[in-house]
């Protein structure tokens, strides 16, 4: 994270990022994206759930219109993430085949929050990226953006590390207390009308209250066991691998505080982009 942050900083400060959003914004309108948008879903796509937020708080730093704003939070939590996709490699999965599952989940999540509800919902604003900002002096200096990049990334991390231990913890206390097995027990009907298991529970249970990686974590034991096909794994991934959930969304809004008045927007989007990721898997 420190990295990426550093790296994105450097940029910023050569006008790089600035050259690079502006050639790929006449591509992405149609989607509801300017070009800091689009390089969130790289970002997460190439690198993790958590790398975005070097984008986002551009995006934020320069006032962008919130219509671009809700774009692209709900692109980055309808995506998958690269920390939760590439692990599964070694499962016989295809990274690949889901990173574009989630692109195409990203783009249908940020035209539905852009150009849909974002135009009911939100105030439209001249979006800062398209006009230059002269009062911005950044110093050219690949020392000091490593400095500013770190100092954001170590902040990024003290505000998200207590809500992932509440939730791992969570989870453990779920399965410790004997809570799963008694929620599936009684829910059974439902259940097998779903085609659901226990183990599908303990996963989405997992998703929703430690993310993404510790979902990954968890399929990598049940295949030791189980030998879970490749093409069970792959149709599960359009809900479980995205950072739709209480680390996801606590990370993204505490790191960048300018989310908070699209999250809503946002997560609506973001659940018809997964709808969207879901049924372009079950045609495979």
């Amino acid at each position: 994270m420190i990295v990426t942050f550093s790296l994105m900083r450097y940029l910023e400060s050569v006008s790089a990022l600035r050259s690079i959003a502006g050639k790929v914004n006449p591509l992405f309108r149609p989607f509801g994206l300017d070009g800091f948008g689009v390089l969130a879903i790289i970002q997460l796509s190439l690198v993790s759930s958590a790398a975005p937020v070097a984008a986002l708080t551009l995006m934020a730093h320069k006032r962008t219109s919130e219509k671009f704003m809700a774009a692209a939070f709900a692109a980055v939590l309808a995506a998958a993430p690269a920390n939760a996709s590439f692990p599964l490699a070694s499962l016989g999965v295809d990274p690949g085949s889901i990173m574009m599952n989630g692109i195409c989940g990203a783009l249908a999540a940020s035209t539905l929050a852009g150009w849909i509800v974002g135009r009911r919902s939100l105030p439209g604003k001249i979006c800062s990226c398209d006009r230059a900002d002269d009062h911005d002096v950044v110093r050219r200096d690949l020392l000091a953006a490593i400095n500013r990049g770190g100092a954001d990334a170590i902040g990024v991390i003290a505000a998200i590390l207590p809500v992932l231990v509440i939730s791992l913890a969570l989870v453990r206390l779920t399965q410790s207390t004997g809570a799963l097995s008694a929620f599936t027990s009684v829910a059974q009907p439902l259940l097998q009308l779903l085609g659901a298991s226990q183990q599908d529970v303990l996963f989405f249970l997992t998703k929703c209250l430690a993310g993404s990686s510790a979902t990954v974590t968890l399929l990598l034991d049940a295949h030791k066991e189980l030998s879970l096909p490749p093409e069970k794994i792959i149709r599960g991934s359009a809900f479980l691998l995205n950072p739709l959930d209480l680390p996801g969304l606590s990370i993204l809004i505490a790191s960048v505080p300018a989310l908070r008045s699209v999250a809503g927007v946002a997560v609506f989007s973001a659940l018809a982009g997964i709808l969207v990721r879901t049924a372009l898997l079950s045609w495979l």
